[in-house]
């Protein structure tokens, strides 16, 4: 009798919490009133079969009705996941509400004032390629990343074409073909993801690394110059050698957080003095901070001292590598720390 007290005690409490009476309880569980009161009074327990009922009744889980207690820790991750869920709905219909104004207003403003459509176009594939990425997504349920990513495709050269209605010339060409070029590289993950499946880090990040000599060439080839080869590709050559050092510490370098975190940032430090010396490089009467410039102090408070703003860069190299240090340092100790646990 004991034992069934704290159950029948319970019941009670979610039955009045969820504003029933005995009486209203049995009509939903199709039982006699004596028997909700024999539950509450601990003379008995109800059946199995009925488990889920009950819980539904009195809006418990499972696990509390058999632990006769209230599970905190699942009510506040449904508290929080129905937050979410406003913020969520509440910023969607903010994003609808605001296209719906803005495309009514400069539809009106339009025709009142120049008394046809031209730019109005301009804001409504604005404002469509805008819900591709903020309402669309919500609202396909299958197949989310190619519908949203064929509509958002489709809305940009839609809205290339309504400025190239609103202002002409023959810039469309270059556009469309620098345009393509672009959603190659959204479309060439897509495509590897959908058909091929594996090494997705990896393949994605070589697509990343490729696309912009591809962007380069097609830019190259509506303005010309002599920039592509001396200029253009060398220095995407650089930046694509630090995404695949910066993707190697993070995906294959066998070490906990800190350490690769450490690594990338002196990698990210690194990368303005390398840039800035390979551009005075290639690029005549460019006279930046030298490459070892970046490690002087006494560089930095000369240009400090003269009034010359070149000494911003170094400086922030200089504390960048600091920390990386500091972290690198720390990781360093965690791995060795956790090494010697192993072998205990």
């Amino acid at each position: 009798m004991n034992e069934k007290k704290p159950f029948g005690e319970y019941i009670r409490k979610k039955r009045l919490e969820a504003g029933l009476i005995q009486k209203e309880l049995a009509a939903q569980l199709f039982v006699t009133e004596s028997t909700v009161s024999k539950w509450e009074r601990g003379l008995s327990y109800p059946d199995v079969s009925m488990v889920t009922a009950i819980c539904a009744a009195l809006h418990i889980t499972e696990h509390e009705f058999f632990t006769a207690c209230d599970d905190d820790q699942v009510h506040s991750q449904e508290a929080t996941a129905k937050r979410w869920q406003r913020m969520v709905t509440g910023a969607r219909r903010f994003f609808a509400v605001s296209y719906a104004v803005a495309i009514v207003t400069c539809f009106i403003c339009d025709l009142a004032v120049f008394h046809t459509l031209d730019w109005f176009w301009i804001v409504l594939t604005s404002c469509a390629l805008a819900f591709c990425f903020t309402n669309l997504p919500f609202l396909v349920r299958r197949n989310k990343w190619s519908v949203c990513l064929g509509a958002a495709s489709g809305c940009l050269i839609l809205l290339l074409l309504a400025c190239w209605l609103y202002t002409g010339g023959w810039w469309i060409i270059g556009g469309m073909c620098i345009t393509a070029v672009s959603l190659a590289l959204p479309w060439g993950w897509w495509a590897v993801w959908r058909f091929y499946g594996k090494h997705l880090p990896e393949l994605w990040v070589a697509l990343l690394s490729v696309w912009p000599f591809f962007l380069l060439a097609v830019i190259w080839a509506f303005t010309g110059g002599d920039w592509l080869l001396s200029l253009a590709f060398p220095l995407a050559a650089v930046g694509a050698a630090f995404l695949w050092a910066g993707f190697a510490a993070v995906y294959w370098l066998p070490a906990g957080p800190w350490l690769k975190a450490g690594v990338v940032v002196l990698l990210v430090s690194f990368a303005t003095p390398v840039f800035n010396s390979l551009c005075d490089l290639l690029i005549e009467d460019r006279n930046g901070p030298r490459f070892w410039d970046y490690f002087s102090v006494r560089s930095i408070l000369i240009w400090w001292s003269a009034g010359d703003a070149s000494w911003v860069n170094p400086l922030i190299f200089q504390i960048m590598v600091i920390c990386s240090i500091a972290l690198i340092g720390v990781g360093a100790a965690m791995e060795l720390r956790r090494k010697k646990r192993g072998k205990i």
